[in-house]
C-alpha cells in the first residue's frame, strides 16, 4: 500500500473497529487521524472552533473567532 486511503471505523470498547476489512500485512504501523461524523456520515466540524456550539447563529460572534484565530496565527508567524 503506497497512496493513503480513507476508512470509517467505530470506537467501541477502547479499539477503533474498522467498518471494512483492511488489505494490510500483519503488524504493519499506520497513522490514524480520528474525525468524528456527523448523523449523516460526513465529518464534523465539532471541535475544530472550541467555541463553536455557544456562537450559534451570531455571525458577529462566528466573524469575530475567525478573525481572533489568524490573528493569533499571524503573531506565531511573526515570533
Amino acid at each position: 500500500m503506497n497512496a493513503p486511503i480513507s476508512i470509517q471505523a467505530i470506537f467501541r470498547n477502547g479499539n477503533l473497529q474498522p467498518t471494512k476489512k483492511l488489505d494490510l500485512p500483519d503488524n504493519m504501523t499506520v497513522q490514524v487521524l480520528v474525525m468524528p461524523l456527523n448523523a449523516q456520515g460526513k465529518p464534523s466540524l465539532f471541535g475544530v472552533i472550541p467555541n463553536l456550539a455557544t456562537i450559534g447563529n451570531d455571525m458577529l460572534g462566528i466573524k469575530q473567532l475567525l478573525n481572533d484565530g489568524i490573528d493569533k496565527q499571524m503573531r506565531l508567524m511573526i515570533w
